[in-house]
């Protein structure tokens, strides 16, 4: 999968950055095989994202062809690298990357999870949840430091999901599925830089 893949090797240049696509995963979807490259950018500038490259594939005879590629079908965190990612069968009836990343910019950390849903047509991002703030940096005399992580969880698939959050504030934070993707139903998350 990963020749089929990257044939001239799992370094690629895009006419903006160096990519090394180092780590990959073949998932099972239900319209066939995908694989999916964590991408960290050479040399990266600090508001450079990491990223995942997915690749539709069809079996052939002792390998793979790819029928569809998407070179950077989710871009999160900083320096060039993602946080963490992961995929998930739990929030809809297709596979869903979750990638994890984030930053500090003048004293704020934050975090965000995005949702990308496997479609049979392409992927397609169907959330983005702030999951951790932090202000230590930037609390000034007078202004009370906050900081704040989250954790997905009461996942209905297809349906909704909270965000527990707990910190220096405990709060709960939901998405409900509507046109297609989760968004939240408590307005503007608390959790935003």
């Amino acid at each position: 999968a990963r020749r089929a893949a990257f044939p001239d090797g799992p370094i690629v240049e895009d006419g903006v950055a160096r990519v090394i696509f180092s780590e990959s995963r073949l998932v099972d979807a239900p319209f066939g095989p995908v694989l999916l490259s964590e991408g960290r950018v050479e040399n990266a500038a600090h508001v450079d994202a990491g990223r995942i490259a997915v690749h539709y594939l069809r079996p052939t005879g002792d390998g793979f062809a790819v029928t569809r590629a998407f070179p950077a079908a989710a871009e999160n965190g900083s320096h060039g690298s993602l946080s963490a990612w992961e995929v998930s069968d739990q929030f809809t009836g297709f596979p869903v990357l979750r990638t994890e990343g984030g930053g500090t910019w003048q004293g704020y950390t934050c975090t965000v999870v995005t949702l990308t849903e496997l479609r049979p047509e392409g992927p397609r991002e169907i959330a983005m949840v702030p999951i951790g703030y932090d202000n230590q940096g930037a609390a000034a005399e007078g202004v009370a430091a906050r900081t704040v992580d989250g954790r997905i969880d009461n996942i209905q698939r297809g349906r909704s999901f909270e965000v527990s959050f707990s910190g220096t504030e405990n709060f709960t934070e939901t998405y409900a599925w509507r046109d297609g993707r989760f968004v939240s139903t408590s307005g503007d998350s608390r959790a935003t830089c």
